[in-house]
């Protein structure tokens, strides 16, 4: 009985080890097919036998060549309709080539006949999408010291490192050379000022913003090292601000009356201008990729409108916090990393 059972086991093990390797050995067996159906096809061209070609490979064309078997077979395919003067299809197929290898460039391995057909097409990049990802470091320059003492007193504006950017950007070629940008991103920005009210307390104040961007610029890419591109970027836009809340803690610093005063977040929205401009500069580099391109870019906006409306919460947090907004711009150095996609149309060159 025993034996019954192991062997009844053995059975079962054998039953789905072939299930998990049947699907791998039949991938590899039309993998195969493809490739040897390539072979035949080149065979039969070598031989004058051009009519099978096209219908022996357009299956696997769908499916079943890797990259560089199907630029094969689109070739194998071209020259079969130019060897049969079907002009026609011979230019619907090298439009199908251009729209899946739009940035092909032709070698010297690739025939005469095939290079001429080409060059009577142009690719033009149409679209360029953007995705950048990264941090912002915010920094003020001032129109107005203020202090809640009527005095000057002693501050000392810090900055987090780590705040969120996020864009979505749309670019235009003007030329190899220049594009026009649209862009509209996330930003959030923290600064934290630490402030001296006489003698008597320090106030540590945070704040931090939410805000919409919405660029236009044109960036300028420099000479090309192998795969490398250098660029700059020069532009202005509008800001839009979403929220802005902040944190204030006031303490003693008179150790005879040491003293804490903390409180819930403060909604600061309608302490800070609704809009603002900035202008943009900066540069980057990026990376070429089959189809699009990886950057780097490193980028400053600065504000040009004092972001400081003064009303009754001014009041509140002098007399809480011993605390009063100066008058400032709010700046930000941004780091980002990100991808763009390239969208080509390839065309017929009209005569």
């Amino acid at each position: 009985m025993k034996t019954q059972y192991q062997a009844r086991f053995r059975q079962h093990i054998l039953y789905f080890m072939l299930l998990a390797f049947f699907p791998v050995v039949t991938y590899s067996q039309e993998a195969g097919s493809c490739a040897e159906k390539l072979q035949n096809a080149q065979s039969l061209f070598d031989r004058g036998q051009v009519e099978q070609v096209p219908a022996m490979l357009s299956e696997c064309l769908n499916n079943g060549f890797n990259r560089e078997e199907s630029l094969a077979a689109y070739k194998l395919i071209i020259q079969v309709y130019l060897f049969d003067d079907k002009l026609e299809m011979a230019d619907s197929s090298m439009l199908a080539f251009l729209k899946k290898n739009p940035e092909y460039q032709v070698s010297p391995t690739d025939h005469s006949s095939f290079v001429h057909l080409y060059n009577t097409f142009k690719v033009k990049p149409i679209i360029q999408i953007s995705i950048h990802l990264g941090t912002n470091l915010p920094f003020i320059t001032f129109i107005n010291d203020v202090s809640a003492s009527g005095e000057p007193g002693k501050s000392n504006y810090s900055s987090k490192a780590l705040n969120l950017f996020a864009s979505l950007e749309t670019k235009f070629e003007l030329n190899k050379k220049i594009e026009i940008n649209m862009e509209a991103g996330y930003s959030q920005l923290s600064f934290t000022n630490t402030e001296d009210f006489l003698t008597y307390s320090k106030t540590n104040y945070t704040e931090t913003q939410r805000r919409v961007e919405i660029p236009l610029s044109a960036t300028y890419n420099f000479k090309s090292f192998n795969k490398f591109t250098p660029y700059g970027r020069l532009g202005f836009g509008p800001e839009f601000t979403l929220g802005s809340s902040a944190l204030a803690v006031s303490m003693g610093t008179d150790l005879n009356n040491p003293f804490t005063i903390t409180g819930p977040a403060i909604d600061r929205k309608n302490s800070r201008i609704v809009m603002d401009l900035f202008i943009q500069a900066g540069g980057g580099i990026r990376y070429k990729t089959r189809g699009g391109f990886f950057l780097a870019e490193l980028r400053s906006n600065f504000g040009i409108f004092n972001q400081t409306i003064r009303g009754e919460l001014f009041n509140e947090l002098a007399a809480r916090y011993n605390y009063e907004d100066d008058d400032f711009h709010l700046n930000s150095l941004n780091f980002t990393v990100g991808y763009t996609h390239i969208f080509y149309k390839p065309s017929k060159i009209e005569k």
